[in-house]
């Protein structure tokens, strides 16, 4: 068993117990229990249940909601039954975590519906599958779940709260990847971005403003609430595709109203990167990037202009990173990188501009790095260091100028150990250290 398993104290460790047993002495035939916990103690439980199950050849079936859930919980339902024979030929309970996003009121509107859904096919969960099924929801579901599936509330085995503290950090990354795939845990902070947007869009939603809507995206985001950014997202950009078509081709409004429409559209692609839908991200981005690019034909090779389209074209890269398109990250972030060195050469070195640039070249180095070349992915993580040290000079010891330089020395210590410069390693490891 692993040292890293999480510890309970005395009280839940009676109720994880109660459940281990359950799991354990009945593992043939179908029941329900019924988990309401928060993001962290859920994955804390997981794992403790999944290091002793395993010993037993009984490991936790994990099955996690799509990223889709809140749009589509009824396919996820029609999932699980679909794959009622595929878990019944394997031993061990299926572990369904739905408590993710606790405070996304999308997230909690398509719970209650999946719910009702499994309420319904009883029957075929009954027949159909003949393992355990543990439910995993928000601790404040516990009031809903009776009431919105009664038939399977009261043929239930178990239903608990448990209180596991989450698991620290080390131990959290060596978890077992099937189980460990639960987003941060939500705050509870103040939204006051998305509260004026919501009040602006009840009152008159195409007067609102949409930088409004852009802040509330990132609140929500923050604040685990992916469902709802998407949706204040969607808003943002019907508003700014209406704006755009008002003003008018060719006038100095529908410039504006472009560039509007692109920030929308960045928001849009920011979400549905949060979600794991990596297609919708790229594509947002992908128009994004077309109409900068419309911009800098309209407006000519201004600053402001020549920094969204670098923006954009590092946006369309990360995303091609993240999926593997190496070449095509590749050219995003030389194309970006090009139009950094021109703003430097042109506005001087301001403090934007050189952190543009630095990012722009440890961009360019993550790809190098990932394609193997060392030497190309050193040069640029150098560079971006010696403007790092010198924004720190420059701007004083912020928290924003020493994470940077924290960053960069990480980069250049990994380029080091991969060639097997450990002296060299070791110096960037340990400076990034003492910074942290």
């Amino acid at each position: 068993m692993s040292s890293d398993a999480p510890e309970l104290d005395a009280a839940t460790e009676g109720v994880a117990v109660q459940l281990l047993r359950h799991l354990e002495w009945q593992p043939e035939g179908f029941s329900i229990v019924f988990l309401f916990a928060d993001v962290g103690p859920g994955l804390s439980l997981g794992a403790w249940l999944d290091q002793r199950l395993q010993l037993q050849g009984k490991p936790l079936q994990p099955l996690s909601a799509p990223a889709d859930f809140d749009e589509h919980p009824d396919a996820f339902v029609d999932r699980l039954i679909a794959e009622a024979s595929v878990y019944a030929q394997q031993p061990g309970a299926v572990w369904i975590p739905l408590h993710r996003h606790p405070g996304d009121a999308q997230w909690n509107r398509a719970r209650t519906n999946y719910l009702a859904r499994l309420n319904e096919r009883r029957f075929l969960l009954e027949r159909d599958l003949p393992r355990p099924l543990v439910l995993l929801l928000p601790v404040p579901f516990k009031s809903d779940a009776r009431n919105v599936a009664p038939d399977i509330w009261h043929v239930r085995a178990l239903s608990a709260v448990p209180k596991v503290p989450p698991p620290a950090t080390d131990a959290a990354r060596n978890l077992p990847e099937r189980l460990n795939t639960l987003p941060p845990i939500a705050d509870d902070r103040p939204l006051p971005a998305y509260d004026e947007w919501r009040r602006a869009v009840e009152h008159d939603a195409e007067s609102a403003f949409l930088p409004t809507a852009w802040s509330a995206v990132e609140e929500l985001l923050l604040a685990g609430r992916p469902a709802d950014a998407r949706l204040v997202a969607g808003q943002a950009l019907t508003l700014a595709r209406k704006l755009r078509e008002r003003a008018g081709s060719g006038t100095d409004a529908e410039t504006s109203a472009l560039r509007d429409e692109s920030r929308s559209l960045d928001e849009v692609g920011e979400v549905a990167q949060a979600r794991g839908n990596w297609s919708d991200a790229d594509n947002a981005f992908r128009e994004s990037l077309g109409i900068r690019r419309d911009l800098v034909e309209r407006l000519g090779s201004t600053p402001q202009s020549l920094r969204d389209l670098s923006v954009s074209l590092d946006k369309v890269g990360n995303v091609a990173r993240d999926l593997g398109n190496w070449s095509d990250a590749e050219i995003a972030f030389r194309e970006s990188l090009s139009i950094c060195r021109d703003l430097v050469e042109r506005l001087g070195k301001t403090p934007q501009s050189l952190r543009d640039l630095s990012i722009s070249l440890s961009n360019v180095g993550d790809v190098a790095h990932d394609l193997g070349n060392r030497n190309d992915a050193d040069n640029a993580f150098r560079e971006s260091l010696d403007i790092r040290r010198d924004l720190v000079e420059r701007l004083g010891k912020t928290p924003q100028s020493l994470r940077d330089l924290s960053v960069s020395l990480d980069n250049v210590g990994n380029v080091a150990s991969d060639v097997g410069k450990w002296d060299d390693a070791e110096i960037a490891f340990r400076e990034s250290l003492d910074i942290r």
